[in-house]
């Protein structure tokens, strides 16, 4: 029986694929501290973190094909805790309980604001947003807004009409305007 503290998170993962108990134990202890910060510094809530890391251990043992480490392991579940607090905060639960903080900090002044909320929390939404918009609209908004193309680019680039371009962009930033209504006042007073 190896001595798994010993060995490599490859053959971590070649047990883990055989239902090794012990092998999902070693990575569980080897890891879930940073991941845990890691989910906590995203959520900024104890509880949603050891959710989402309870979520992420339990796919990793529940993974049914034989799994091939591509990366580093920590890597793998550190794009995995991620991953799985931006989709909690795009259920909208943690976008709602920003959103009202933001409230309150808004009505206590601008310096309250700096203390709770700063620019970076706003364009993360903006952010979340963005990677829960279906594809085609998610692609079309990064080129133009993030890449700076003009339609015309974005149309040749894609292959698509420049109208479609066009008409893409208009709901993707009126989808993205409902979403955000709570908070696009508060971001444009800030970038002023």
């Amino acid at each position: 029986m190896p001595h798994y503290g010993e060995i490599t998170d490859s053959e971590l993962v070649s047990l883990l694929n055989k239902k090794d108990h012990a092998a999902f134990t070693e990575i569980y202890d080897r890891y879930w501290r940073a991941q845990f910060i890691h989910a906590y510094k995203i959520l900024n809530d104890e509880a949603d973190a050891a959710d989402v890391l309870q979520d992420v251990f339990t796919a990793l043992w529940c993974r049914t094909d034989e799994w091939q480490l591509e990366s580093s392991l920590a890597a793998y579940l550190y794009t995995a805790v991620r991953n799985r607090c931006l989709k909690l905060i795009a259920k909208g639960g943690r976008r709602e309980a920003f959103a009202n903080e933001l409230a309150l900090a808004f009505n206590e002044g601008i310096n309250a604001i700096d203390e709770s909320v700063d620019l970076k929390e706003l364009l993360r939404c903006l952010e979340v947003e963005v990677m829960a918009l279906p594809p085609k609209m998610q692609q079309v908004y990064i080129k133009s807004r993030e890449e700076g193309l003009t339609h015309k680019q974005i149309a040749e680039e894609m292959g698509i009409a420049e109208n479609s371009v066009k008409t893409t962009m208009h709901r993707t930033l009126n989808s993205l305007r409902a979403k955000l209504s709570p908070l696009l006042s508060l971001l444009i007073f800030l970038i002023k």
